[in-house]
């Protein structure tokens, strides 16, 4: 990506990570990778910073706007040093899966420093079985799920000895001024609201197109209905509270081969096949939390991420997503039956465009001056207002998120990449979230929680195991050995 093609200031949807973001609520993706062998610190470290020059976004800070008039700007980092991004840590011994869980926890606990580009990458050592480990961590108003894995075609190899790369140098542009920064935020804002506006009701007109033919009344009518449903009371689970800013993740691997089967005997969407197991977990575990036959809740509201990158965007960075939120059943226990209810659910959703709307909900957002989303999601994050708004509602009770990723061999430093367990932020009261990436004919799911939870992660998960094989069972397919990845300990600098 050409540094011509950056676009100098945040996005509203990119600068609402900055705005919304607090010590308990952390706004950083990320992931952890396995390796088949040790990754050599200085040999990555070097490699990478001979890479640098393809993604100068990652040389590039925060700088706030004077008096808050615009979005922050990304400028050069004048100071920057790799050393300040990438780390060398150990686990102890025995270096195994529970250690390593523990280890990316501590790594995804807490903020990144907004004094320096924002992200860190972690060389693990000490791994089980000779293996090694990355640990990444990038804010979420730098790139979301598809331009986090585009990223991974800059810092992965498609084959184990690639060409050496050459280091660039590189000539930061200097600070602008404190005036400069105010006459090019009173600019910008003025241009961006003429901008934002005539987006927004071409926006509206396409949406109202894509309802076949829809007039445009009809397609507000949609759009606010939609709006609503986000807005309506939900049954909260034991994991549905304020949250701790501790991290905990608990990962598993199964075969994508056998999901994609369970999809051709049963219907649906791949996606469709996750919810049912991912809903099937959280049905045993409210079973288990629901003693003396209490009734649980007879659905949840699952909120899950959908790209709407338009062809001319593939490969940018930022934020292009929208959110399907699907009231998916509780009170199925046949997993095949809660499938097909959940696909016809997802469908419905998906013909009435409501990932459309809320789409069109986040682009009206964006039109709010900066000062005032700012201070609006400055204020709710404070303790003393949200004491006052006790009546207030996470928009779900998780988040599950599904990136598609390469389905190849990828490698660093000729260490083949065995998993990734990707990381999505737990944020607004929802405690437990699910990220999936598929990678090398594997389906790669992270739960990914908060501190709140302590040892129900890992229940959830043995959950998800019982709901994965029961659903592999009832759509008679063949269950495939997975491989139950080992990792490494608490964190130690080397």
């Amino acid at each position: 990506m050409l540094d011509s093609e950056l676009p100098r200031r945040l996005s509203g949807m990119d600068a609402f990570f900055l705005y919304a973001e607090r010590e308990d609520q952390p706004l950083h993706v990320g992931a952890t990778c396995i390796f088949d062998g040790r990754i050599p610190f200085l040999r990555f470290m070097r490699n990478l910073e001979n890479r640098l020059h393809l993604i100068p976004r990652y040389r590039q800070r925060i700088v706030p706007s004077p008096l808050g008039i615009g979005h922050p700007t990304w400028e050069d980092d004048p100071g920057f040093d790799i050393k300040n991004h990438v780390f060398r840590v150990k686990v102890k011994a025995p270096g195994g899966e529970k250690e390593l869980r523990q280890l990316s926890g501590k790594i995804f606990t807490g903020t990144l420093d907004r004094s320096k580009p924002l992200w860190e990458i972690y060389v693990v050592e000490g791994c089980e079985g000779g293996r090694g480990a990355l640990i990444f961590k990038v804010h979420h108003c730098m790139v979301d799920g598809v331009a986090g894995i585009g990223l991974a075609f800059v810092l992965f190899d498609m084959v184990p000895d690639p060409p050496k790369s050459r280091k660039k140098p590189f000539r930061p542009e200097p600070l602008p001024e404190p005036q400069e920064l105010l006459v090019d935020a009173l600019w910008d804002s003025a241009i961006e609201s003429v901008n934002h506006w005539t987006r927004f009701q071409r926006s509206v007109t396409d949406f109202g197109s894509s309802l076949n033919g829809t007039d445009l009344g009809t397609a507000l009518r949609s759009f606010a209905a939609s709006v609503g449903k986000l807005l309506l009371p939900l049954n909260r689970l034991p994991f549905n509270k304020p949250l701790s800013g501790r991290r905990l993740v608990c990962w598993r691997e199964y075969s994508f081969t056998d999901t994609r089967a369970i999809r051709a005997v049963a219907g649906g969407t791949f996606n469709d096949v996750i919810l049912t197991c991912v809903s099937g977990a959280i049905r045993r575990y409210m079973l288990d939390k629901t003693p003396n036959g209490r009734r649980i809740p007879r659905n949840i509201r699952i909120l899950c991420p959908v790209n709407v990158r338009q062809e001319h965007e593939r490969g940018a960075l930022g934020n292009r997503i929208s959110f399907l939120p699907v009231e998916v059943p509780l009170n199925i226990a046949d997993p095949m039956e809660r499938l097909h209810a959940i696909a016809l659910k997802t469908s419905e959703l998906k013909e009435a465009k409501v990932s459309g709307s809320v789409s069109l909900m986040f682009e009206a957002l964006q039109g709010i001056p900066a000062q005032l989303q700012a201070a609006v999601l400055a204020a709710v994050a404070n303790p003393t207002v949200q004491s006052i708004l006790p009546t207030a509602m996470p928009p779900g009770n998780l988040i599950c998120t599904n990136v598609p990723g390469p389905q190849i061999p990828l490698y660093v430093q000729g260490k083949r990449l065995l998993s990734t367990f990707p990381k999505v932020p737990v944020v607004m009261e929802m405690g437990v979230n699910f990220a999936i990436a598929t990678y090398d004919q594997k389906l790669c799911i992270n739960c990914c929680a908060d501190g709140i939870v302590g040892n129900d992660v890992d229940k959830i998960m043995e959950y998800l195991d019982e709901g994965f094989r029961e659903l592999m069972r009832a759509a008679e397919v063949k269950q495939a050995d997975y491989v139950r990845i080992r990792g490494a300990a608490d964190i130690s600098p080397v």
